[in-house]
């Protein structure tokens, strides 16, 4: 998979997918589908950053744009056109936006759902993007929204189901179970010592959406492999350790994952986050806790 930034040429034909795709959820999987099955190179264009971050203020993704990188190229993508929505693109007008894209792309073909908008104070909607490409001779295609029964599938409600914990809610709105990816640190070495579980320590992206402090099933993916996982997001009360992160145990595994890019998939809530007496008390919980994945409950 390529990636480019959109004010750069690029000279094969493509079918391109407008949106920026925070959550890469069902209805953006269905839209993402249309442009892979094209005869075209399918591309998709996308913001580094989140929009939101100068229009709102709010800076919080569902995904890191290196994350939504995986999921693109899981899906079939095989171009990325990338953009800082910065002071500057929020300046341009649509005509200045859509000019750009076709002027250094050659674009056969776009992808773009109904509730699409470019421009400075989203002034080219649907029917103005669509008449802007045919008078181009360039093939349309607009996808209609996914709906659930609680209405369209939208990034905001993600963001806000993470935020309450509600890990299935969210996997039945993605195409794949909701992660994150990141780089083994050193911990405080208790986790094999203390507790009797090798663990995986990340940081937490600071440009993600908080998801609800607590003991998580997850799926631990490193070096091609796949193990259990039990995974505390947030803070380490019973060692005053108060730093917002992921501290994954890894089931059915004995090294050092020191240094490693891991992917960690979450699976189901499980419980809080709570201040132990001892550490004798949390490796009791973190058995239960083990036991309880383990049993599938």
């Amino acid at each position: 998979m390529e990636l480019i930034d959109f004010k750069q040429k690029f000279k094969k034909p493509i079918c391109l997918s407008l949106g920026y795709f925070d959550s890469v959820h069902n209805g953006h999987k269905l839209l993402l589908s249309k442009c892979v099955e094209s005869e075209y190179l399918p591309a998709v264009f996308t913001f580094k950053n989140n929009p939101q971050s100068q229009i709102s203020g709010m800076s919080k993704q569902c995904y890191t744009f290196e994350e939504r990188l995986r999921i693109f190229e899981d899906l079939g993508l095989q171009l990325v056109v990338s953009g800082i929505f910065d002071k500057q693109f929020m300046k341009m007008s649509g005509i200045e936006f859509l000019n750009t894209l076709t002027n250094n792309l050659n674009i056969k073909k776009v992808v773009f759902g109904t509730d699409y908008s470019c421009g400075f104070g989203a002034e080219y909607k649907e029917k103005e993007v669509a008449q802007y490409f045919e008078n181009k001779n360039i093939k349309v295609e607009i996808v209609d929204l996914l709906m659930t029964n609680n209405g369209k599938i939208a990034s905001r409600d993600i963001r806000e189901l993470l935020r309450n914990g509600e890990i299935e809610k969210v996997n039945t709105l993605l195409p794949y179970s909701y992660f994150m990816l990141g780089v083994v640190e050193k911990g405080r070495n208790v986790g094999g010592s203390v507790l009797g579980y090798p663990t995986a320590n990340i940081p937490y992206p600071h440009d993600k959406v908080e998801m609800k402090a607590g003991v998580y099933k997850t799926y631990i993916y490193f070096d091609n492999k796949k193990y259990l996982g039990l995974t505390n997001v947030g803070a380490h009360p019973t060692f005053d350790d108060y730093n917002f992160n992921l501290e994954s145990f890894v089931l059915d595994f004995d090294g050092d994952l020191y240094g490693k890019s891991i992917k960690v998939e979450f699976v189901q809530y499980l419980r809080g986050v709570f201040k132990f007496e001892n550490s004798t008390q949390l490796k009791e919980q973190i058995d239960s806790d083990v036991k309880r994945i383990l049993a599938g409950k």
